[in-house]
């Protein structure tokens, strides 16, 4: 068993409850799994990251993954 590290950005934080959050896993789970507060939002409200890459709610992750959650932006 293993941590997976889970840092949420902006609105998302107050939503999560918490700035960033150790969680515990066994094997592989998924994003989704380990931050329920994606299945609050709308997938184009946000981005996530997994170990630097983009990725999605139902991507793996693995003790020692860093997971980032932050408000989509945009302007014109």
């Amino acid at each position: 068993m293993g941590k997976v590290k889970v840092k949420f950005l902006g609105y998302i934080a107050d939503l999560a409850g918490a700035s960033e959050a150790d969680v515990d896993v066994e094997g592989e789970a998924r994003v989704e799994d380990i931050a329920p507060v994606v299945r609050k939002l709308r997938r184009s409200d946000y981005v996530l990251l997994v170990d630097g890459k983009g990725a999605e709610p139902d991507t793996p992750v693995r003790p020692g993954s860093v997971v980032v959650i932050l408000p989509e932006t945009g302007g014109g």
